[in-house]
């Protein structure tokens, strides 16, 4: 019982979102992933803070790993992506403006060193700014 207290704490970033229950996400991302490579929509991804974004990845062939990763070197979120059929999703909500570079956390071959997307996702403040 302390377990499940401490863990659904406020104090930790992800309880914020383990029970996010409403509306539609305000913004859909597809990113494929295959051959050692993300691809992406656009570059840079363009999304509005404090908003939900619905991150849909999906792999062409192996296991990769999609991780956000604030400029400082912070890990904002992770999830493993597998080939079809499952689907993988992970909704987030940014709280600050910037620039957030992804790279896979995921060991997937003599490649994934090379898995990294500096700048790919601009998040923007309420007035459109950094």
């Amino acid at each position: 019982m302390i377990g499940n207290i401490l863990m659904l704490s406020p104090l930790l970033p992800s309880a914020r979102y383990a029970f996010w229950i409403g509306e539609k996400p305000a913004l859909n991302i597809t990113i494929e992933v295959g051959n050692y490579e993300f691809i992406l929509p656009e570059k840079p991804i363009t999304v509005p803070a404090g908003v939900p974004v619905e991150f849909v990845v999906r792999s062409a062939d192996l296991v990769y790993g999609f991780g956000v990763f604030r400029k400082d070197g912070l890990m904002v979120f992770q999830m493993q992506v597998v080939p079809p059929p499952y689907v993988n999703r992970i909704i987030w909500v940014f709280d600050e403006p910037g620039y957030y570079d992804i790279r896979s956390t995921e060991y997937s071959g003599p490649r994934h060193p090379y898995m990294y997307v500096p700048d790919a996702i601009h998040v923007v403040g309420s007035e459109g700014n950094e």
